[in-house]
């Protein structure tokens, strides 16, 4: 019986093939691009899922508010993890890590013993409680004593065989920069799942830091806490507990700063798509990124199934005699039910197979629209399959559950009786209703990618306050180099294309210290007043092309931080009628004397140091003409690629350690919009499959439309009725219902389309032409999509329609 009804759906699939490969195809393409999706959105929620008992591992963060601003650091005081453990019955554990090269600058060289070195971009110096919080296993050595001691170091496999090939490495010596060496106390299997840490080499925290070095200070965020906590633990266990841990340990020092401090404990688990804060180490994924991409998933699931249903309703009429023969033979009106979604679910069946194939070949495209290097072997996970093979049954019984009852519930008198030779008034209801849902679903994601792509080129060309194009930066870590960091910058100069040279410390629009500065206002009181900070070299201002509104720039005489340059933001912050007021206004570092304050020299344009997402902020701009950690370069628009090889060839003719490495300042940019930019390239993808998808039922359902009124437009030609007529005749009904859809998709795209710029700063503000660019796009694709069908009909000789079968 059940071999029978399978037999009797294959066949029927056949009979009709081109019904049978529109439906093939729209499901093909929603359930492969719909997996994808939905492995992206699996991959991304499985971060940190690997570690033992994950659950149980929090990363303590710091909510410093001084003089009522408020800041977040995804780091903490050096004597938070140990006090926490002190403290909280529940917290067993705590680590402290710290980049190899400054707090979030984890990149940087081993060398072997013989000298030959390797760069690692995962390094992290770690206490010797590492293993109790993440649990790691070790290949080789053993995590109760692999960091116990300074100058030790736990590296990856991979690192391993870079150092000493295939020989054992436990043992052997690591040279490390600032002329240190460690010995290798352990070996761990490379970090081969998501995890928003990941890592290559761990130092013992001591070889860097003495225990003098830890001083108690509560004021600041040194480094990345996390800790582990027994199975019973709340986080709100701390909450109800902090206000007594905040007078003991750090009330002293929050009320000399006019401050107060909280910390947050964030599940090890959540980190990927949680909030960046502060100096993170790594970037984030996005949360809003992935739900965007779960209903873009589950629209192509459902245009599809749409698509399905809109079509079988439409096949009802011309298989409404089946039906009747059927049940007048004595068929059951459960046994015709259960055959039409027998052959449903057999067309999603076929479509899920091919979907398998497809979505292979198509990967190394959807990686590039994603940014991630996702993988499916089926072989090896045949849950993958089973996945597929599941959605297609899914998709195929829920599609055809409805179109089966309708079939089904045809009575055999009245079909053979030619009673049903027009759709129900509400099977053309349904089937108004899918179509029209949608045209809601591809007319707002069309707004809703332009929305997205209007924010990502608002924000491209807005004007930061600096010059972003022709502006090479070059990480100056390489002590060779910066020892003779004047000579190299003349030499520097000395090459064609080398306009302008200078150094800071941070680079713009990468994040940037914070402090609270006493600041002389126009009243002449001093107030405290949250300042980022830069420490630059000569040549600042004309290197970056920043503008000085008011007084002098830096000279040699302003070394040593006696000078200061703000931004015009902090000037009218500060209450002066005009930039020139601000000029010889006092500044005055945290607990600094009066006879220690500075003075502000000039007032330069507002640029930022900080993301789209965040608020422009008063800005002081110190001047230390000794080595600093980045090196700006502005060259000429031509012969680039000669200028950055001669760079390259000076660089190294200085003996430097370091390769060398360069980045364009627009590159910089493209690197923060990372996320946006991913969204919108998926949501244009979406869009584009959607469409598609929709076209393809909408082709289907018109040519079964013409066909149902073919005997209607062969009178109406007969009694003269123009082309033009006839057309709209058939097209009116979906013009209409292209029109609903319209409304109701402006009004979606308009309010999830404002609530997502309000997260940005510098936003665009939401552009009534995208509706309207969205509506003469879809009318376009509609009315080609329907044209061919409607003109094959209104083109055909009516006799041949209104003569007796």
């Amino acid at each position: 019986m059940k071999f029978n009804l399978l037999k009797i759906a294959i066949r029927n699939l056949l009979k009709d093939r081109v019904y049978t490969f529109i439906n093939v195809l729209g499901l093909t393409l929603g359930i492969s691009f719909a997996f994808l999706i939905f492995l992206y959105v699996a991959h991304e929620l499985s971060y940190d899922q690997h570690i033992s008992e994950a659950e149980n591992v929090y990363r303590v963060v710091a909510d410093f508010t001084l003089d009522d601003h408020q800041d977040i650091y995804s780091n903490v005081p050096r004597p938070m993890g140990e006090a926490l453990v002190r403290e909280y019955p529940g917290i067993k554990a705590s680590v402290r890590l710290f980049g190899y090269n400054g707090l979030q600058v984890h990149e940087g060289l081993l060398w072997n013993e013989q000298e030959d070195y390797i760069m690692t971009k995962n390094a992290f110096l770690a206490d010797s409680t590492y293993f109790k919080v993440f649990r790691v296993p070790l290949l080789e050595g053993d995590t109760a004593t692999a960091l116990n001691h300074a100058n030790s170091i736990v590296v990856s496999k991979s690192i391993a065989q870079k150092l000493y090939g295939t020989e054992s490495a436990l043992g052997k010596r690591v040279g490390l920069e600032e002329g240190k060496e460690a010995i290798i106390t352990g070996v761990f299997d490379d970090f081969n799942k998501p995890t928003h840490l990941p890592l290559d080499a761990i130092i013992s925290y001591r070889t860097y830091f003495s225990a003098a070095d830890d001083f108690d200070s509560w004021y600041g965020a040194h480094v990345y806490t996390y800790v582990r906590t027994t199975s019973t633990f709340k986080p709100a266990d701390v909450n109800n507990h902090w206000q007594a841990f905040f007078e003991k340990y750090m009330k002293s020092t929050f009320d000399e700063l006019n401050g107060t401090a909280e910390i947050i404990l964030q599940p090890l688990t959540s980190l990927h798509l949680a909030p960046e804060y502060i100096w993170e180490p790594y970037a984030h994924g996005s949360r809003q990124n992935v739900q965007v991409f779960t209903v873009v998933g589950i629209f192509l699931l459902l245009v599809a199934g749409f698509n399905y249903m809109n079509l079988a309703l439409s096949k009802s009429l011309s298989r409404a005699k089946e039906v009747g023969v059927r049940k007048a033979l004595g068929a059951s009106r459960y046994s015709l039910a259960v055959q039409f979604i027998v052959e449903s679910i057999s067309t999603s069946l076929i479509a899920s197979l091919i979907a398998i194939a497809f979505s292979k070949a198509i990967l190394p495209v959807f990686n590039q629209l994603t940014g991630e290097q996702l993988t499916l072997n089926f072989l090896t996970d045949p849950l993958m399959i089973g996945g597929i093979l599941l959605i297609g049954v899914c998709i195929g019984f829920i599609s055809g559950i409805y179109p089966a009852f309708h079939l089904s519930s045809l009575g055999a008198a009245q079909v053979l009786k030619g009673v049903h030779t027009r759709p129900s008034q509400g099977n053309l209801s349904i089937r108004k209703a899918l179509v029209m849902a949608q045209q809601v679903i591809s007319v707002s994601l069309i707004i809703s990618t332009l929305v997205v792509i209007d924010q990502v080129n608002y924000v491209r060309k807005t004007d930061l306050g600096f010059d972003k194009e022709n502006l090479v930066l070059i990480d100056l870590r390489d002590e060779t180099v910066r020892s003779s960091i004047k000579k190299f910058e003349q030499d520097l100069l000395s090459i064609p294309g080398v306009e302008s040279v200078t150094r800071m410390n941070d680079v713009p629009l990468s994040g940037i210290n914070e402090f609270s500065f006493m600041v002389e206002k126009a009243s002449g009181e001093f107030e405290s007043v949250p300042t980022q900070i830069i420490e630059v070299s000569d040549n600042y201002l004309e290197t970056l092309d920043i503008e000085l509104l008011a007084g002098r720039t830096f000279v040699e005489a302003d070394s040593g931080y006696r000078s200061i340059l703000i931004n015009a933001y902090q000037a009218k912050y500060l209450g002066y009628e005009t930039l020139e007021d601000a000029v010889g206004a006092r500044f005055k570092f945290p607990g600094e004397k009066d006879e220690e304050q500075r003075t502000i020299i000039g007032v330069v344009n507002n640029f930022r140091m900080v993301s789209a997402s965040e608020a422009l902020k008063s800005l002081a701009i110190t001047y230390y003409n000794g080595g600093r950690r980045f090196m700006g370069i502005r060259i000429g628009p031509q012969n680039q690629s000669e200028t950055l090889a001669a760079i390259g060839k000076m660089w190294k003719s200085y003996g430097a350690t370091y390769p060398f490495q360069y980045t364009f300042m627009d590159e910089q940019l493209d690197s923060l919009l990372g996320k946006e930019d991913r969204l919108y390239r998926l949501m244009v993808f979406g869009s584009v499959l959607i469409i598609l998808v929709s076209c393809l039922g909408l082709f289907g359902l018109i040519s079964f439309t013409a066909l149902q009124r073919s005997k209607e437009i062969g009178i109406r030609k007969v009694l003269g009725a123009s082309h033009l007529t006839l057309y709209f005749t058939l097209v009116k009904d979906f013009l209409v219902l292209l029109a609903m859809a319209f409304a109701v998709s402006v009004a979606v795209s308009w309010y999830f389309g404002n609530n997502w710029l309000q997260n940005f700063v510098l936003r665009t503000d939401f552009n009534w032409l995208n509706p309207l660019i969205a509506a003469m796009a879809t009318l376009i694709i509609t009315m080609l999509t329907l044209s061919y069908h409607a003109q094959k009909v209104i083109r055909a000789n009516p006799v041949d329609s209104l003569k007796e079968e």
